[in-house]
């Protein structure tokens, strides 16, 4: 039997310079930055994953598949990928020909930088709002590797100049503000400005990443966030368009069937691995969500 450890695997940041071709750089703590890489895609065909780091994609040539959150992205060349780190995410497959360029940071890295209302959960936040992948034009594609050129350039040379740092951070900052303004184009428009209900939904959210195995109700997360669950339920209708109870459920779903996916594990082992009474109580809120069974979840996989 596999434990949770295994189960639940979290990809490292410092592990991802073995995914691409070269030895990359990441010279900065928490950051890298690879260019025209090839993926080595061996690594990540087995298994889902999700990481403690954000990566931002560009595909300069070729294809490439991969699912985030199970639903399949088959990226093109010009294609732009964000994907945070609580995304489910699992490399399926990528053409010969197949080159990226990448920009990888961790939260801890985002918060040195210090660009204001920025943050990990923010990005969490939009990867449940809108699509992850856009299909970029050439112009758009253009501004994308030269931004990645320049942090590659100021990353290598930060230990060099004695304002390395500031100089790899303003140009961080650079490359942020001009994803956010092709995001204009490419999806819905997003404020510079969050308010206290949208932070209020921002950190519902992160909570439930954190605690969906174990809790699954409304009134514990609006006690953590020292709300009532009326006004907690309200704000996220609100905000987000769902109920709190349907956020909560999609996640535990999300992962239930993630876990089903794994023929190494019982449905069983599933049902406690999401902290669920017994197999049945589980087998009823799997069927009430999805309308089959998960037996019969599993059968057409």
């Amino acid at each position: 039997m596999r434990n949770k450890k295994e189960v639940e695997t979290i990809h490292r940041h410092e592990e991802l310079q073995q995914v691409f071709s070269s030895e990359g750089y990441a010279v900065t703590s928490g950051f890298a930055v690879h260019i025209d890489e090839m993926v080595r895609h061996e690594h990540f065909t087995e298994e889902h994953f999700r990481s403690d780091y954000l990566i931002i994609c560009l595909v300069v040539s070729g294809e490439v598949t991969l699912t985030v959150n199970l639903k399949k992205y088959e990226l093109t060349t010009n294609g732009l990928i964000v994907v945070s780190p609580n995304a489910l995410k699992q490399f399926l497959s990528a053409s010969p020909e197949a080159r990226l360029s990448a920009v990888s940071f961790t939260g801890d890295f985002l918060n040195r930088v210090g660009i204001p209302n920025l943050s990990p959960e923010l990005f969490d936040y939009f990867s449940t709002k809108f699509s992850p992948f856009w299909s970029l034009d050439q112009e758009s594609a253009d501004i994308m590797k030269d931004q990645i050129f320049q942090l590659h350039r100021r990353n290598n040379a930060v230990e060099k100049h004695p304002f390395g740092k500031e100089l790899l951070y303003s140009s961080f900052q650079t490359f942020i503000y001009e994803i956010a303004g092709i995001s204009q184009r490419y999806a819905e428009p997003v404020t510079n400005y969050f308010s206290r209900k949208e932070n209020l939904v921002m950190e519902f959210m992160q909570l439930v990443q954190k605690n969906f195995r174990h809790e699954r109700t409304v009134n514990v997360y609006a006690e953590m966030l020292s709300i009532t669950p009326k006004y907690l339920t309200e704000t996220v209708k609100e905000i987000s368009g769902q109920n709190a109870g349907e956020i909560i459920d999609d996640v535990v779903m999300l992962e239930a069937r993630y876990l089903l996916g794994n023929p190494s594990l019982s449905i069983g082992q599933a049902a406690n691995l999401l902290n669920f009474n017994d197999q049945s109580f589980f087998g009823k809120f799997f069927k009430r969500h999805a309308g089959i069974s998960p037996k019969e979840y599993r059968k057409g996989l």
